[in-house]
């Protein structure tokens, strides 16, 4: 089947007539790799990354409104028979009509067939869509509100969860800040805006939407010139991501030019953590002696930070066990490792899903190759439960050299659990 006569509304088979209506886009995408398409071509016609169009496939809904437009402008399906609106008035409409064709999509989606008329567009008038003219610190507060909530979310249910709503936040955003302000209220929504970005940004670099997670990034950095402190946290984040992504050189490149912009921070946190995330770049460039000076400067800096006087974002990282537990990890230093995870656990939130998962991998993956198998086993366990709450893809990457550990001892309880493990990751459709 070639895209054109798959498109074709005057040859579509019943069944992706049925995929349109439900608006089922992993239906969609389905049928047409049964008809010789590839996964890049989709993913080219529709402006998605492969692994969007993966992940789609294995099951995430979609349901965000300019996905499903991109979804049918990219397919040429016509909007009306997923049943999007697609024309901007600024003339009254009439109501009666309006709802006739809402009903018409209900019936549609209800019985998978028309039964109420064929489906069209619903009309939407500027005045939903335009920014205010004008906009003032309680603005700010509420868009500060909504992402503070929207971070909470991020830290208890990871990337899968919360990139759409933070991507939409932050195109919200956008657009208030086309708006007349006062210097100062335009510049605090525009830090906002900026995090809004970042924070986006690593919900994509979760889930593997390396191009949006960039992209992001960008943007953030753009919206942060003329703030080092916001400046050194967009870098921060971004070279955590590099990391995770398997470069750490690339990111100790980042986190180095975030020192730089940190140097003048009255926040010792700020400096503490881009030198205590800087490690493995140092481990990376054989510099092993640097990645322990690095640490201990770290922990010196956290020590000497004061809470009142704490950046956004920084103060997450809370008294810095965890991120000194990974670096001394990565210098085999693993009782001390031990120690600062089994810290970092007790001072945690059990709302951080994502952290306290993370914490458990790398006490369970220390204990493993210290030889204590049965805590191990236990923590292994307890990663397991709780990677298994939260929609995330750079968690699941990090329970790989755990699986590996388990592997390696002579018991078949912990190869079991390796087996368990590597059977959670997702896989790339061929």
């Amino acid at each position: 089947m070639r895209y054109d006569s798959a498109m074709d509304p005057n040859a579509m088979n019943p069944a992706m007539v049925a995929a349109c209506v439900a608006r089922d886009v992993a239906a969609i995408f389905r049928i047409l790799l049964a008809g010789g398409m590839h996964q890049r071509e989709i993913a080219a016609l529709v402006r998605m990354s492969q692994s969007e169009v993966s992940e789609i496939l294995s099951g995430r809904r979609v349901m965000a409104y300019d996905v499903l437009v991109r979804v049918a402008d990219g397919l040429g399906i016509p909007r009306g028979m997923m049943g999007l609106a697609g024309i901007e008035v600024q003339e009254e409409v009439d109501e009666d009509v309006e709802r006739r064709k809402l009903l018409a999509i209900a019936g549609a989606i209800v019985f998978g067939t028309p039964v109420f008329g064929q489906p069209e567009p619903s009309a939407v008038r500027r005045v939903l869509v335009d920014p205010p003219r004008r906009i003032g610190m309680i603005d700010v507060q509420v868009y500060g509100q909504t992402l503070a909530q929207l971070r909470a979310l991020q830290r208890q249910l990871g990337g899968m969860a919360s990139r759409e709503p933070l991507a939409a936040t932050a195109r919200a955003g956008e657009q208030l800040l086309k708006a007349e302000a006062a210097p100062e209220v335009h510049r605090r929504m525009r830090l906002l805006v900026s995090d809004a970005h970042r924070l986006a940004g690593w919900a994509a670099g979760d889930v593997g939407l390396v191009d949006d997670y960039r992209a992001h990034i960008h943007q953030a950095l753009d919206l942060a010139v003329g703030s080092p402190e916001r400046i050194a946290q967009v870098l921060c984040t971004a070279g955590s991501m590099e990391k995770e992504l398997g470069d750490p050189k690339y990111a100790l490149k980042l986190l180095q030019l975030g020192q730089m912009s940190a140097a003048d921070c009255s926040d010792h946190r700020v400096r503490a953590v881009l030198g205590g995330e800087a490690v493995a770049g140092y481990i990376a460039f054989g510099y092993p002696d640097m990645a322990k000076q690095e640490l201990a400067t770290a922990r010196s800096l956290f020590a000497d930070a004061d809470d009142s006087q704490s950046v956004p974002g920084f103060a997450s990282y809370g008294q810095g066990h965890a991120m000194w537990a990974v670096g001394e990890f990565q210098l085999g230093n693993f009782e001390a490792a031990r120690a600062d995870i089994i810290n970092a656990l007790a001072e945690r939130s059990v709302d951080d899903v994502w952290c306290n998962a993370l914490d458990t991998i790398i006490l369970a993956t220390i204990n493993m190759r210290a030889g204590e198998i049965r805590e191990g086993i236990q923590q292994t366990h307890r990663a397991l439960a709780l990677v298994g709450q939260v929609g995330s893809r750079m968690l699941e990457e990090r329970m790989m050299p755990l699986a590996d550990a388990l592997a390696s001892r002579q018991d078949s309880t912990c190869r079991d659990l390796a087996r368990v493990i590597r059977s959670i990751k997702r896989e790339e459709h061929p």
